[in-house]
């Protein structure tokens, strides 16, 4: 604590001295008037004109220094104050005056200061103790005694209510010099504060611009990735009927080159041997590039069931077995007996584990290939080991990127694409792959599989609580819309019986929970775990879809009820009347698989194209598979109805996509004309009917009773403005 009290702090303490003046200047005055009223002996009035004309003087001095000279005025007063009681006690001739000589002690603190009274105190107490020597006869040892009593008690008294006071002082002078250190301190943090808000806005500007220019690049990129897999997509639908070309005519060359009345030479049947299997290594290629671009997309949709992957890896090693036994190279193939089921995509899964397979029996010249499957917490891991030449780290490190083969692979045949693509399978899968390798030793690619889909959400505490949630204090004034991250995550009912629209459903997990459900039982079921945000029927029967969101209603009147009518992937092709879906190229095996789809041995057949070289590449193949066979052609839909309409017909194979009236039409029309006859078609097309998204010709929505107008306003402005998205934005918004 601070012991230097601040001038300020003193002088707001001090008393003034026009009081004490004033009273000085009346205590001169008083002292006549009163003798003058009272007593008429003239020796008392002359005393009392003497106190007054002693003391009157050292008032008047008193006011004029203290006008002059206000510090040395307040000394001159507390030596007044003294002499003026001498003075008195003096010509009095009352000694008991003497002990008024507190009175200046005890004012000389509120005057000057503390030390003020305590100087005063010794010189009155000298002065008194010097009385008897000096004037013997002014006063007796008592009240000398009393008198220095009284002035050392006034200093007592002073000093006992100073110290509070001036400790009070020091504490308040203490508290304000701190107060001042921190208001300079607030002051500079004031000011650091602003710079970092004015540093903090320029920041956020420029987070702003480039927030706009990142969302301007994304969408330029998205925009390019869009042309990309359209442009991919696009071409290699389009390699693929020159390809039907020369792989049809290639393979009946080499197959059966009877046909042509002509007996080829070894070499040239080599020669179109090497054609052939460059022509199919090309349509492999095309394939794996429209998976990769299905993929990308978002359009891959896996259809899961319960697998047992024995089963498929068998089958693999089974259908690389003619290269392992040419090489001489051994396959060790071990499963658990006790492996269960895998909920996956058997396809993709085959696809995956046939990769690995052949691409191990193709770089292993010596020694095994082994296969092996563990199982473990939920999860199978299937591991392909080689004896092969092993990947060189560099290599390791971008092998799964499309294209990409490796410098040691490169001369052993391949695409690039098939590591990229079976990764892409694992990962829809929610496994993942990855591979050790050694150089000279081998290398071994490993894959994980869940062996069980998820479990379906039910009513849980906080089974809606989102994982990475950020706390807000509560005094914050902020309304619930400001703020960006959402507590919970909506729950979707979906009830699909067709089971396609889960897998799209799906990829958007991580902005709602999507519970899927066939039929509306299912759909109560999950009501009575947990109530739903909202309920997605989808039925192919649109005059099945009000009744049944109707009946859906009734279990979930609170609840947003939206109903659409998303066709199943092929069931267009069998609405409209066909049998199944050929994707060109055609080879003669799968014609020959697709005619033991009829219901009967067809015996007439009509070949629908455009293109007459194709017509007869599928004439030349259908006389191969039965020279019995009696087949027509037409080049369009409107020569394949005058035909329909003069002769019998078993089977029609038709193109899908012709100029004038296309294949849809044709059928349309063999359905609405009562006057044609039912004929059953395959359909063929270089576009695999599995590259179309799905679409829905429509949505409806409910909710209890039903809509009031200012809701439905509402409802058909945000819907408008969804629908009226250009193609390609995000198809599912966080709400």
């Amino acid at each position: 604590m601070s012991n230097h009290i601040q001038p300020g702090f003193e002088a707001e303490l001090r008393i003034p001295t026009g009081p004490v003046i004033a009273v000085l200047l009346v205590a001169g005055i008083l002292p006549y008037f009163i003798a003058e009223l009272t007593s008429s002996q003239w020796a008392i009035v002359n005393r009392a004109m003497s106190l007054s004309l002693a003391i009157l003087p050292l008032g008047l001095a008193a006011w004029l220094i203290t006008a002059w000279r206000p510090s040395l005025g307040r000394w001159f007063l507390l030596g007044a104050l003294p002499t003026a009681i001498y003075a008195a006690s003096l010509i009095l001739d009352l000694p008991q005056v003497l002990i008024l000589a507190a009175l200046p002690v005890a004012l000389a603190t509120p005057l000057i200061r503390f030390s003020a009274s305590i100087l005063v105190a010794v010189l009155q107490t000298a002065t008194l103790l010097l009385v008897p020597r000096l004037q013997p006869t002014l006063a007796d040892a008592p009240t000398l005694s009393l008198a220095i009593l009284a002035t050392w008690a006034a200093l007592g008294t002073t000093y006992g209510t100073h110290r509070p006071v001036h400790q009070l002082i020091d504490w308040v002078e203490d508290y304000f010099h701190r107060g001042q250190h921190f208001l300079e301190e607030a002051r500079d943090h004031q000011a650091q504060l602003e710079q970092t808000l004015e540093a903090f806005a320029t920041a956020n500007r420029q987070l702003a611009l480039a927030n706009q220019r990142t969302t301007a690049l994304r969408e330029i990129a998205e925009e390019a990735q869009r042309a990309k897999t359209t442009f991919v997509a696009n071409v290699s639908h389009e390699f693929r009927t020159p390809l039907n070309m020369i792989i049809g005519l290639v393979d009946l060359m080499v197959e059966s080159p009877e046909i042509y009345a002509v007996v080829l030479p070894p070499d040239m049947r080599q020669d179109l041997q090497v054609i052939h299997r460059n022509c199919e290594h090309l349509s492999h290629m095309i394939d794996d590039v429209l998976d990769l671009t299905r993929i990308e997309s978002g359009r891959l949709a896996l259809h899961r069931e319960r697998v047992a992957l024995g089963n498929v890896i068998d089958a693999s090693v089974a259908a690389v077995r003619p290269l392992l036994d040419k090489k001489q190279v051994a396959a060790h193939v071990q499963v658990p007996g006790d492996l269960p089921d895998v909920y996956c995509d058997r396809t993709r899964v085959q696809q995956v584990i046939l990769n690995l397979v052949s691409n191990a029996a193709r770089f292993t010249d010596h020694g095994h290939i082994r296969i092996e499957v563990h199982h473990q917490d939920g999860q199978v891991r299937i591991s392909v080991q080689d004896t092969g030449a092993g990947i060189a780290p560099e290599d390791a490190e971008t092998i799964f990127e499309p294209f990409d083969q490796g410098r040691l692979w490169h001369g052993r045949g391949g695409s690039g694409l098939g590591l990229s693509i079976s990764r892409r399978f694992v990962e829809l899968h929610g496994g993942r792959m990855w591979l050790e390798s050694q150089l000279g030793v081998g290398t071994t690619f490993y894959f994980t599989l869940p062996i069980s889909p998820p479990i379906a959400p039910l009513a849980r505490p906080g089974h809606t609580i989102v994982p990475d949630w950020v706390w807000r204090e509560p005094a914050v004034q902020a309304s619930r819309a400001s703020y960006s991250d959402r507590l919970t995550l909506p729950r979707l009912i979906l009830c699909d019986p067709t089971g396609d629209l889960h897998a799209w459903f799906a990829r958007h997990a991580d902005t709602f929970e999507c519970l899927h459900t066939h039929d509306i039982s299912q759909v109560a079921d999950a009501l009575a775990h947990a109530p739903a945000h909202a309920i997605l029927i989808n039925t192919t029967d649109l005059d099945n879809l009000w009744p049944r969101m109707r009946e859906l209603q009734s279990l979930a009147p609170d609840t947003p009820i939206m109903g659409c009518a998303v066709p199943r992937t092929l069931e267009r092709a069998a609405d409209a009347g066909a049998l199944g879906y050929l994707v060109k190229p055609v080879t003669r095996a799968s014609l020959t698989a697709a005619l033991d789809l009829t219901p009967a041995p067809p015996r007439h057949i009509l070949i629908v194209d455009d293109d007459p070289d194709v017509l007869q590449l599928f004439t030349r193949m259908l006389q191969l598979h039965d020279p019995t066979l009696d087949i027509a052609t037409a080049g369009s839909t409107e020569a394949a109805l005058r035909h329909l309409r003069t002769q019998p017909i078993d089977l029609m194979l038709l193109d899908v996509i012709m100029p004038g009236t296309d294949g849809w039409g044709l059928l349309t029309t063999l359905s609405t004309d009562p006057t044609l006859p039912t004929v059953p078609t395959l359909l063929v097309s270089a576009q695999d009917p599995a590259d179309r998204p799905p679409l829905s010709p429509l949505i409806a929505a409910t909710i209890g009773e039903g809509l009031p107008l200012s809701r439905l306003l509402r409802c058909t402005e945000e819907l408008s403005t969804l629908l009226l998205e250009p193609e390609g934005a995000p198809d599912l918004v966080p709400g």
